[in-house]
C-alpha cells in the first residue's frame, strides 16, 4: 500500500510541475526555504537528549489553534524542546511571531519516505501531534516504526470531506490504526473517525482548542484601534474572491445613512492584499493599506484592507459587526470564534462546511446570523448596523457560547501526558529509532 501511495504521491508531483513553478514565480509560493521540504533541515533543530515534540500545523488557522497548546506544554514540561512545521509560508512567520519558545519553525517534508527518515534522524522526535486533519501516511508509519508517539489533535472532519475519505476507507483504516490517540473535536467528528476504521478504543472527543485560543493584541494594533474608535465599522474577516465587492457595495450603502463609517476588509490570503486594495480604491473612497499607515499614521481613510499577518482577530475588538468570509463562495467558511471573543454580531453566508460543529452550536443559541444568499447577507448586516439591542444580544450570546466550551486545552494535554507515560516518553527519554 505505502509504495502505491509513494508512486501516486510522485506522479501528482510530476503533473503539478509546471503549476507550481506558475506560483513560485508568479506569487513567490513554495520557493522560501525549499529545501526544508526535502528534509534539509538548520542545525538549530537537531535534536539532543531532551525530549523533543513536533508539532505540526498547516497554516495561520491551525497554528492559532495551537498556541494554547503549546503554551500548556511549555508551562507542564518546561524540559521538553517543541518544533514546529507548518506547509505554508503565512503559517511559518505566524508560528515565529506567536509561539513564543519553541525551538524552530520548518517546512513541513513531503510525504517520501527517504525525506521523512532524513527529517527523522535530524530533529529526533520523541512525539508527533498533527492539528486537525493532516494524514500523511508515510509520516505516521515511519515515526510509528521509529517508536515516536503520534497523537491527531482537534481533528475534524467536514461534510464535504467526509464523503472523499469513505472513498479510501480501506487504505485510510490503516493508517488510522498507527495512532496513538485521535482526539476529535466533538462526537460528530469522532463517529466519522470510527466509520473510516479508527480504533475505537484510541479515539476521545476533547473539544475544539479555538475556543481556548487567548484574546491577545499584538503590538501596532491599539493605534489602528484608536483610529476605528467612534465610528461604525463593519469588519469584513477572511474575504476570499467574490465577496470583497459585495462587502464594499454594503459599505457603500451603509455610508448612506452613516457617512463617517470605515470597512476593514481583510483578504484571507496575502497573495490578494494588492488586487483588493486596487478593487476598493475604484470605488472613489479613500483607501489605505494596513502596512502605509506606519509611514502615514493620519491618512484619513474609508476603507482600511489588513494587509498583516496575526492582527484580525484583535482587530475584532473594534468592529460593530463582523462579517466572516469564505462564506459566500463555496468555500466552507472560516473561523467565526474571533470575534466572538470580543462580543460582537457575526454574519456568515451559507457555505459554512468547515466549521458545521461549531456554526451550528451558534445558531442553536441564537449568537450567529446565517444568511442563505449574498442579498440577505447586505439585508442582515445593514440591519444589524441599525439595531444597537439585537447587536449586543448577539454578541453576548456569542460571547457565552465561547465561554461555555471552554477546557479542549487541558482535555487534550491529558492524552498527551497519557501516551507520554505509555511510551515511556518521560523526561530525558529519546527515541533509538528516530536517530
Amino acid at each position: 500500500m505505502y509504495f502505491l501511495y509513494s508512486l501516486l504521491v510522485a506522479c501528482g508531483l510530476v503533473v503539478l510541475a509546471p503549476w507550481l513553478v506558475l506560483q513560485a514565480f508568479r506569487h513567490g509560493k513554495y520557493r522560501h526555504q525549499w529545501h526544508e521540504r526535502f528534509g534539509r533541515l538548520p542545525d538549530s533543530l537537531a535534536g539532543s537528549a531532551a525530549p523533543t515534540l513536533w508539532l505540526h500545523a498547516v497554516s495561520v488557522g491551525e497554528v492559532l489553534s495551537a498556541a494554547p497548546l503549546v503554551a500548556a506544554v511549555r508551562r507542564d514540561h518546561p524540559d521538553w524542546r517543541v518544533v514546529v512545521s507548518t506547509t505554508t509560508r503565512t503559517g511559518r512567520e505566524t508560528a515565529v511571531a506567536r509561539l513564543p519558545g519553541i525551538v524552530g519553525v520548518f517546512y513541513f517534508p513531503l510525504d517520501f519516505a527517504w525525506v521523512v527518515r532524513r527529517v527523522l534522524r535530524h530533529i529526533r522526535p520523541s512525539l508527533l501531534v498533527i492539528v486537525e486533519t493532516e494524514i500523511w501516511p508515510n509520516v505516521v508509519r515511519l515515526c510509528r516504526e521509529a517508536g515516536v508517539g503520534v497523537l491527531l489533535v482537534n481533528a475534524r472532519i467536514s461534510d464535504r470531506s467526509f464523503p472523499r475519505y469513505r472513498l479510501i476507507r480501506r487504505a485510510l483504516a490503516k493508517v488510522l490504526a498507527q495512532f496513538d490517540r485521535l482526539c476529535a473535536q466533538s462526537a460528530a467528528t469522532a463517529a466519522r473517525l470510527r466509520d473510516l476504521g479508527a480504533p475505537t478504543d484510541r479515539l476521545v472527543v476533547t473539544g475544539s482548542l479555538k475556543f481556548d485560543v487567548p484574546a491577545d493584541a499584538p503590538a501596532g494594533v491599539s493605534a489602528v484601534g484608536a483610529r476605528l474608535e467612534g465610528r461604525p465599522v463593519l469588519l469584513a474577516a477572511s474575504t476570499l474572491k467574490g465577496e470583497d465587492e459585495i462587502l464594499l457595495e454594503t459599505h457603500a450603502r451603509l455610508r448612506e445613512t452613516a457617512p463617517d463609517a470605515v470597512l476593514v476588509l481583510a483578504p484571507r490570503h496575502p497573495e490578494r492584499f494588492e488586487s483588493v486594495a486596487a478593487l476598493a480604491s475604484r470605488t472613489g473612497l479613500r483607501v489605505v493599506r494596513r502596512t502605509a499607515l506606519g509611514a502615514t499614521p493620519d491618512a484619513p481613510f474609508d476603507v482600511l484592507v489588513l494587509d498583516t499577518i496575526g492582527e484580525l482577530a484583535a482587530l475584532c475588538a473594534h468592529a460593530t459587526v463582523v462579517f466572516v468570509g469564505g462564506s459566500l463562495v463555496p468555500a466552507g467558511g472560516h473561523n467565526i470564534l474571533e470575534p466572538a471573543r470580543f462580543a460582537r454580531p457575526i454574519v456568515v453566508g451559507p457555505s459554512m462546511s468547515n466549521f458545521a460543529e461549531i456554526a451550528r452550536v451558534f445558531l442553536d443559541a441564537g449568537a450567529l446570523v446565517q444568511a442563505p444568499d449574498a442579498a440577505t447577507a447586505q439585508q442582515e448586516l445593514l440591519a444589524l448596523f441599525a439595531d444597537p439591542s439585537r447587536r449586543q444580544s448577539l454578541g453576548a450570546a456569542a460571547q457565552g457560547v465561547l465561554d461555555r466550551h471552554r477546557g479542549a486545552v487541558g482535555r487534550t494535554m491529558r492524552e498527551i501526558s497519557a501516551v507520554m507515560a505509555a511510551r515511556g516518553l518521560g523526561v530525558g527519554a529519546v527515541v533509538e529509532g528516530a536517530r
